[in-house]
């Protein structure tokens, strides 16, 4: 078997762009070029990576499955060049929703200074894995349990859960409020990369509130901030997307959300263990190293 990093890479981008023609213009190839990239591709692999139609490409399963391969082949060896030269290789964290809250530019600035050789970038993705699978970043901050087996993860904090409300509500001046309170209440909830569910009523002997489904965090506070709803989140919202209109109260009964650096099995960052080892600092209110 053939398969070179032209082929990789025009894979990626056919994949970023969903169209032979915006590839070919990132890549700076002609549009045959880019076709016969691809073709030859699915040829020395045996199966279609995508679905060509008139209108739009899409990936096939094992496109999908491939393609997150490659991203993360053409990231090692960009890094393994970028070192090799000398030269900056920056660690891309991604996050759905609130990075490390009120410890992001602390973390951020302190490793910065620190490790300038290896400086941290924030990607905003919001998908559980915030587009560790893909390779799109190389570490990432989650909010969930990492259940996929290709995927590791470490404890590196917890936060506690408040509630958003709008500023007119009638618990919004309270400073702090209980689950029970919150029964009434529409909740809405990410459907995507969300922290809450009904199990947070039912696992405390409650009945759980009406809930309606929101796109990102930006969708979800404007629901919250034009009174349809109120939501639960962890604490670090409240610092990474303040909002005018709404209010974050802390909930005294709800279980604390724990904060995991999660990477990939076969891609482990060289850094990730020091990474870790920062942000954790950071949660525990220990000066950094």
């Amino acid at each position: 078997m053939s398969v070179d990093l032209r082929q990789l890479r025009v894979l990626v981008a056919v994949d970023d762009e969903r169209s032979f023609t915006a590839a070919a213009d990132r890549l700076g190839m002609s549009q045959a070029s880019v076709s016969r990239s691809l073709a030859s591709l699915e040829h020395e692999l045996g199966t279609p990576l995508m679905h060509r139609t008139t209108r739009r490409v899409e990936p096939t399963d094992a496109g999908i499955a491939f393609t997150a391969t490659a991203r993360r082949v053409l990231a090692e060896l960009d890094r393994a060049v970028t070192e090799a030269r000398g030269e900056r290789s920056v660690v891309r964290i991604g996050y759905a929703w609130a990075a490390l809250g009120a410890h992001t530019t602390p973390v951020l600035r302190a490793w910065n200074r620190a490790h300038p050789a290896t400086p941290l970038r924030l990607v905003r993705i919001n998908r559980r894995d915030a587009g560790l699978v893909d390779g799109l970043v190389d570490l990432a901050v989650v909010r969930h349990p990492v259940e996929r087996s290709d995927l590791d993860s470490e404890l590196v904090g917890v936060e506690p859960r408040v509630v958003v409300l709008p500023v007119d509500h009638p618990l919004a001046d309270r400073e702090e409020v209980g689950l029970a309170e919150l029964v009434p209440f529409i909740v809405a909830v990410d459907r995507h990369t969300g922290t809450t569910s009904a199990a947070l009523w039912s696992e405390a002997g409650l009945e759980a509130p009406p809930m309606t489904q929101t796109g990102d965090v930006e969708e979800w506070l404007d629901l919250i901030a034009a009174g349809d709803a109120i939501g639960v989140t962890a604490e670090a919202t409240a610092h990474q997307s303040p909002r005018p209109g709404v209010v974050f109260v802390r909930i005294h009964d709800a279980p604390p959300i724990e904060v995991h650096l999660a990477w990939h099995r076969q891609y482990r960052h060289p850094e990730a263990t020091k990474v870790a080892r920062a942000i954790r600092a950071a949660y525990d209110g220990a000066a950094l190293t």
